[in-house]
């Protein structure tokens, strides 16, 4: 028998760790996908290492035997967290589907579409905190004896581009997701939703759920995310971005945008209104997309997803959950 090493004792040795802080609220839920455990708590998420997946060679004995890392600062109680990763999480069960949709592959993705939507989130709120200062400072120039300076946001342009770049990315991953649950139909994350759209009609047919939606809030969507990014990318005049602009009656208009680009336009609207609106679009058809995935590709005829009742919910912002009809009642699982 080899002759076991301090390391070897060390690593060997069972032991328990507290996760984060208590700030973060309790542990609520455990997953793993591509050999990674998430651990996700009331206010934040975070993966758990062993020593050995770092070290496997056990050459350093100061490496503690567990590692933890903060991936992300928002959990159960986060509205984005749950109607994404949550969502994907309770749904995409390997048990649920055919070998040939590899669930974890999905997961995986979900949750790089969480990490896109809280960087691409972070950059919309600090646009509009920014825009409003800079209204704010103007205003309290206007009161004083100062010269008339019209208000400007610095690198609006960048800014705006780097926003629909996140925005668009989240769409190819979306899109990556689609593939795994339709392997077989030749899509690719470069295929985009009109592709999509084309096989759920079909397979499924115009009348389809699932066509319909794809069809009335997401194709149009998407199409208007992708010539902005598309346009913004390439400096193409099918794109404007407006700054602060004077117009001949004193009044100055906020900053805007507007896209004319062959059958996909957006008319001219402020970007503190349709930014918002780019975030809560993308995640109500993520959420969605989701549960139509699960719902059509589920191989038990006795299940099906289904909106949990308020009072069943584990969890506040977690709506969608599997179901099985036991007499008159449906039990939920999530």
């Amino acid at each position: 028998m080899k002759e076991l090493r301090p390391i070897d004792i060390k690593r060997n040795a069972g032991g328990g760790t507290e996760i984060g802080t208590k700030e973060d609220g309790i542990v609520l839920r455990l997953t793993k996908f591509k050999d990674r455990l998430i651990i996700i708590k009331e206010k934040s998420i975070y993966e758990l290492m062993r020593a050995d997946d770092i070290d496997p060679e056990r050459t350093n004995i100061k490496l503690p035997n567990t590692i933890q890392k903060l991936l992300i600062n928002k959990g159960t109680e986060s509205e984005l967290v749950s109607e994404t990763f949550l969502t994907a999480d309770s749904l995409f069960k390997q048990e649920y589907f055919d070998m040939s949709i590899i669930t974890d592959r999905a997961l995986e993705l979900s949750f790089d579409i969480l990490k896109e939507l809280t960087i691409l989130e972070k950059e919309i709120n600090e646009y509009l905190v920014e825009e409003k200062n800079v209204i704010e400072e103007f205003q309290n120039r206007r009161k004083g004896q100062v010269a008339f300076v019209i208000p400007s946001i610095i690198n609006l342009e960048t800014r705006c581009k780097t926003i629909f770049q996140k925005a668009d990315h989240v769409e190819q991953i979306l899109m990556e997701i689609i593939t795994v649950f339709y392997p077989k139909y030749g899509l690719t994350k470069q295929s985009h939703f009109p592709k999509f759209y084309e096989l759920l009609k079909n397979k499924y047919g115009e009348d389809d759920l699932f066509s319909q939606f794809i069809n009335e809030k997401a194709l149009y969507f998407m199409k208007v995310i992708r010539s902005l990014r598309n346009g913004l990318d390439h400096r193409l005049d099918t794109t404007k971005i407006n700054n602060f602009d004077l117009q001949p009656d004193s009044i100055i208009i906020s900053p805007t945008i507007e896209l004319d680009h062959k059958d996909t336009k957006l008319s001219r609207i402020s970007l503190s209104s349709f930014l918002p609106l780019v975030s809560q679009n993308l995640v109500l058809i993520i959420e969605s997309t989701f549960v139509y995935l699960a719902d059509r590709n589920i191989k038990s005829k006795f299940m099906t997803v289904m909106e949990i009742p308020e009072e069943k919910r584990k969890y506040k912002f977690l709506r969608y959950g599997y179901a099985v009809r036991i007499g008159n009642e449906f039990v939920f699982h999530s």
